[in-house]
């Protein structure tokens, strides 16, 4: 039979979720929050970030028990503009996923450069390296990936419990310019919180991600909330202890600051170089759950017509292989064109995935709206609008990119129609 198995527990989804939205952001967030802004702006954007992402995920809940499908956010689109916008979040999400997965890589692979000293070319080699391992980590099955998933959440809880335990001190000062920053005693202006909260976005992507996987789900209705809420409350206790340590840090000289600052203050806990070791898990554990569902919304798009049809076939163990190496090629030429031109960096291209997620989430929003009602309809609706305008607020030009996958997405639709009534 063509279909997914139902194979994700409460346990396995929660392993995914916190994988999925943990990962890359948890390596290099921290210190490049501290970048963009003072420490102030820093512990803003950290706050309001938090609650920002709570309308927006409680808008992605409500329409994930309502279409437990593999379509995920196409699904939504579909039911917020017609067929049509199925074919438009389709081509958004490709642009999207195909950058943001290789970002991930990029990263982690840098990590690995620095723990190991290599030079050249080495980071492209062993990014390309772990899409490799996580392609076949997927090919292998639910249960496979959910044990990386659930390793790295073990490592990345006991990670953040020595760095704040080891750098108690550090903890204490980032808690008073947190405090400083919430009650006012230090003003931040719009432009600093804004720079940091744009940036640490990138922190809670992950739950629209969910939406993927959500029809392998044992018993959704009970599930699906479960797994949501309990994964926020997680992923905030954990970027919040490693955010007020690293804003501590910084604050009293030592310098966390860029990519790499979180691998500083791992080297000043008893277990720094093994932790720094088992931060390459964290990071295939990340890249497992993007790669797993983004698979699956190309998986629907091939069953559905928008895609090629060999895309929309599982292999004989009910896994979608056909997408998953067909992705794998997808990055890696990705990776190809960022290493070779010099104004695509890694945080132009951050910056581009984040913007392309607003534009998701405002399209399920279309979607929350019209299929609930009374006044969750209007609370959710109203607060979830508001966290996405202020977000997009300072993209400017490059909010194209998403304008123009969409207009390629409607192209697909309406040349789909012609060769159906022809």
């Amino acid at each position: 039979m063509n279909e997914l198995k139902k194979e994700i527990t409460i346990w396995r989804g929660l392993a995914l979720a916190v994988s999925t939205i943990i990962g890359s952001g948890f390596l290099g967030l921290p210190g490049l929050a501290l970048e963009v802004g003072d420490v102030y702006a820093a512990a803003g954007g950290w706050m309001l970030i938090c609650i920002v992402a709570v309308p927006l995920i409680y808008v992605f809940m409500r329409l994930g028990l309502k279409y437990a499908s593999a379509a995920g956010l196409a699904k939504y689109a579909e039911e917020a503009v017609g067929e049509w916008g199925g074919y438009a979040v389709t081509t958004i999400a490709i642009g999207t996923y195909s950058l943001g997965i290789p970002i991930v890589a990029l990263i982690g692979a840098s990590f690995v450069r620095e723990l190991f000293s290599l030079q050249g070319a080495a980071v492209s080699f062993i990014a390309a390296a772990m899409l490799v391992i996580v392609t076949i980590s997927n090919i292998l099955g639910v249960k496979a990936a959910s044990l990386v998933n659930s390793a790295a959440f073990v490592i990345l809880v006991s990670m953040l419990l020595t760095i704040a335990a080891s750098n108690g001190s550090f903890f204490i000062s980032g808690l008073a310019i947190f405090a400083e920053t919430l009650t006012g005693a230090h003003e931040v202006g719009y432009g600093g919180i804004w720079a940091a909260s744009a940036l640490l976005f990138w922190a809670f992507l992950g739950w629209e991600n969910l939406s993927f996987g959500l029809e392998e789900y044992k018993n959704p209705k009970r599930a699906i909330p479960i797994v949501y809420w309990l994964s926020y409350a997680i992923v905030v206790i954990l970027y919040l202890t490693l955010a007020i340590t690293s804003v501590g840090a910084d604050y009293s000289g030592l310098s966390v600051r860029g990519a790499s600052g979180l691998s500083v203050l791992l080297q000043l806990t008893p277990f720094g170089n093994i932790f720094i070791m088992l931060v390459i898990l964290v990071v295939i554990a990340n890249l497992n759950s993007w790669a797993f569902g983004f698979s699956r919304l190309i998986y629907s798009a091939g069953k559905s017509g928008i895609l090629p049809s060999f895309l929309g076939k599982l292999n004989k163990n009910s896994i979608p292989a056909n997408c998953l190496w067909c992705l794998l090629a997808l990055y890696i030429g990705i990776m190809l064109i960022q290493n070779f031109s010099e104004k695509l960096t890694v945080s132009t291209l951050m910056m581009l995935v984040n913007q392309n997620f607003i534009v998701l989430y405002v399209i399920s929003l279309f979607a929350f709206w019209k299929t609930e009602r009374g006044l969750r309809r209007w609370i959710g609706t109203l607060l979830s609008f508001a966290s996405c305008c202020f977000l997009m607020s300072g993209f400017t030009w490059r909010a194209l990119y998403p304008a123009a996958l969409i207009l390629i997405g409607y192209i697909n639709y309406r040349l789909k129609l012609k060769t159906f009534a022809s």
